[in-house]
């Protein structure tokens, strides 16, 4: 018997759109792994900024969104990998034409 876990990702897109939908948790080290679908014009969250306990590292499958801290704002597209350490207060939108798909992991708690 395995202790492998596999997600096939094109069964998860539909339920990942609207919020973040949770693939993975442990307690060992307190982590969360998780897909997520923006759409075109959304902003997450929809108001003000978020944080969280843990560095949050994502990588962008499809379209991009900008990723906006208080220090900058940075373009994240297909094929980047992001980190965002603990603590720093971001938010991310959607400006293109097409779905942003993403899977991401929060080290440490959100």
């Amino acid at each position: 018997m395995s202790d492998v876990e596999l997600t096939d990702l094109d069964d998860v897109w539909d339920d990942s759109t609207g919020s973040p939908l949770t693939l993975f948790e442990s307690e060992d080290p307190e982590s969360q792994t998780g897909s997520y679908v923006i759409q075109p014009g959304e902003r997450v969250p929809e108001e003000g900024w978020t944080s969280h306990a843990g560095d949050e590292i994502s990588v962008i499958i499809d379209g991009a969104v900008d990723l906006v801290t208080p220090d900058g704002e940075y373009t994240v597209q297909a094929g980047t990998l992001s980190v965002i350490p603990a603590g720093v207060e971001h938010y991310s939108v959607n400006r293109g034409d097409e779905p942003c798909r993403l899977v991401y992991t929060a080290v440490g708690g959100l």
